[in-house]
């Protein structure tokens, strides 16, 4: 695809490397395959092939922080499907997204940078893994950032590639905003100054990082890592085949082990079935996230036995743990009609508004074009509120980061305010939400215990895989989603009493006093946030938890040169949004990829000159 300026970008076709050799093989462009590129390919002597299911797409339009972010355009590089039913949620599907796109859903997400407490990294390390802990991964969150906003210190970088900022309350577009931020301050909450500090409370409310330049223009991972002429400089290197849907990965018996080959794959738009190949010299890297990565793995014979076996698949690795332990933050979204004016609605309803905004973009990098949705958020702890009524107990006592237990060290509930609707039916909006103005407050659980699977729908790789989300399927979820709305009940209370019109709820359940009703509510509205992670954890093989599929280097159980790079390696899943984690898991695996390839050459010097 053209660019605006600048050239072409340098994308190359399935058949255009058909046969071809490379040390290293990403799968899939996404945010994390972007970052490992980048880092694999800084050495002219290593050559490094992206295969990549969309196309660069990098147009003007994907860049402008609020357009990007609409996951319902397919022209930004969205897609689509539904899950399978959810039993615990009245046997509704809900939509699943994600980005098939260079830079992956960090070019469609809300911008949001957030990368964990110390405990979240910490509790990695106690399930086994030193070098996961807070410690060990904070220089990679530094390596890889330049915060425009913060003050220096040990925990921010300032002279990395991607950049984040944070938008001063003055820029806030909605003044609702600035009523929510005061209603959670009149219920006794208290402020975190940067969610990224080892320091920072677990409760109280936080103006967020957004990965936006100064331009006011989205920073993908693609953006920040794998620029044009990033791209045009290294091609002798590094190539980028879009449109590449992956099929299989080969491999062998190797002495002892099994070893990865050669990477088959075909062109992405269906109607052409020839099938291409690569050979793989030294690594083959597994980039297509939390539900791409172990659709790629049980393709290719590495799963649960049973499985495969149904879908005719010679099985390669029996892991049981590829494709199980899907976790995401569960949200209920509780919302109330407001004065259209108030809402993101008014652009869509107004063309003069519409109109407007673009012209201030464009000329000033002002407007609400020039901001993400979401711009702060309410953490809380479960036991910081009062069990019946959500009362926050004693103000923010206790927030102390030096406890004896991980587990209260960490938020456990999200309230993120939206000035736009929330609700995930689509039908429903365009039929009752979609010309009035709305405010959404979606309380999210953070570290919910429900857990889901990923599956194969047929042996086809262009076959979505089968996504069970299974929300609320333990108690503990429904329990601590009844505070979760209670909290969001109060806060627009004290939005009211603040003297902002909050005309009507429109969803909000019929009782926050019975259970029963509650419970109902929240079966009927419960909802993914697209923070899919742990589908390919980082455990032993027969963990007593659930079945590992890496190893502490993101290596496949019994797969010498394989490994997953991405959010599916999560251990569990962390209590914040997980594209900052994933960039830094990215950027330490590269570093352990580079680590390893230069011991490898010492011991084979080592050996020739005995």
């Amino acid at each position: 695809m053209w660019w605006p300026i600048g050239g072409r970008y340098p994308e190359r076709r399935p058949e255009d490397i058909d046969t071809h050799e490379y040390d290293y093989v990403v799968i899939g462009g996404g945010t994390a395959g972007c970052v490992l590129a980048s880092r694999l390919s800084e050495d002219p002597n290593r050559s490094v092939l992206v295969l990549e299911r969309g196309l660069a797409n990098n147009t003007w339009m994907s860049r402008i922080p609020l357009v990007g972010s609409n996951i319902l355009s397919p022209d930004m590089g969205a897609v689509s499907w539904y899950s399978e039913p959810m039993k615990h949620c009245n046997d509704r599907p809900d939509l699943v997204f994600r980005g098939e796109v260079l830079g992956g859903t960090s070019r469609i997400n809300g911008m949001i940078y957030t990368r964990g407490s110390v405990a979240d990294y910490d509790s990695w390390a106690s399930t086994g893994y030193p070098e996961w802990a807070y410690d060990k991964v904070l220089p990679y969150f530094v390596k890889a950032e330049t915060t425009m906003s913060r003050p220096k210190s040990f925990y921010r970088g300032d002279s990395g590639l991607w950049i984040n900022q944070v938008f001063d309350p003055s820029t806030w577009l909605f003044e609702v905003y600035h009523v929510f931020q005061r209603a959670a301050e009149a219920m006794g909450f208290g402020v975190i100054e940067d969610t990224s500090s080892p320091d920072a409370l677990c409760d109280g409310l936080s103006s967020l990082d957004s990965t936006v330049d100064k331009n006011r223009q989205r920073v993908s991972t693609m953006e920040a890592y794998l620029p044009l002429q990033t791209a045009l400089g290294r091609q002798a290197n590094l190539t980028l085949c879009t449109g590449a849907t992956v099929c299989r990965i080969d491999g062998s018996q190797h002495g002892t082990g099994y070893r990865a080959d050669r990477v088959t794959f075909q062109r992405a738009n269906l109607g052409n079935d020839k099938v291409f190949s690569v050979k793989v010299k030294k690594e083959v890297v597994v980039c297509s996230g939390a539900l791409g990565s172990p659709h790629i793995l049980m393709l290719s014979g590495i799963g649960p036995r049973q499985h495969l076996e149904q879908h005719e698949i010679e099985v390669v690795r029996d892991l049981p743990g590829v494709g199980s332990e899907l976790t995401d933050h569960t949200a209920i979204p509780v919302a109330w009609e407001v004065p259209i004016t108030a809402s993101l609605a008014h652009l869509a309803t107004s063309p003069f508004k519409g109109a407007l905004e673009f012209f201030r973009y464009i000329f000033f990098r002002k407007g609400m074009l020039s901001l993400p949705i979401q711009v702060l958020s309410l953490f809380v702890r479960n036991s910081s509120l009062e069990n019946e009524t959500s009362t926050l107990i004693g103000g923010t006592e206790g927030n102390e980061k030096d406890g004896p237990a991980l587990e209260t060290r960490l938020p456990d509930i999200e309230v993120m305010p939206l000035a736009t609707s929330a609700m995930d039916d689509l039908e429903e909006h365009k039929r009752y939400f979609s010309k009035i103005g709305v405010f959404s407050l979606l309380a999210t659980l953070l570290r919910p215990k429900s857990r889901g699977t990923v599956r194969l729908r047929s042996s086809d790789p262009h076959d979505r895989p089968k996504v069970d989300l299974d929300l609320l399927s333990d108690p503990e979820d429904s329990a601590l989603a009844r505070k979760a709305v209670r909290l969001a009940l109060k806060l627009g209370d004290a939005i009211k009493a603040q003297g902002f019109p909050l005309l009507r709820g429109i969803s909000v359940p019929g009782s926050d006093k019975s259970v029963e009703d509650m419970d109902q509510f929240i079966r009927h509205r419960a909802r993914t946030t697209y923070h899919y992670s742990s589908t390919c954890r980082m455990a032993p093989e027969h963990d007593a938890q659930a079945p590992g599929v890496v190893d502490e280097s993101l290596r496949v159980h019994g797969v010498s040169n394989l490994r997953v790079c991405d959010a599916s390696v999560f251990p569990q899943i962390l209590a914040c949004h997980l594209m900052a984690p994933v960039v830094m898991v990215a950027e330490k695996c590269a570093s352990m990829i580079k680590g390893d390839e230069a011991r490898s050459s010492e011991s084979k010097t080592s050996s020739s000159s005995k």
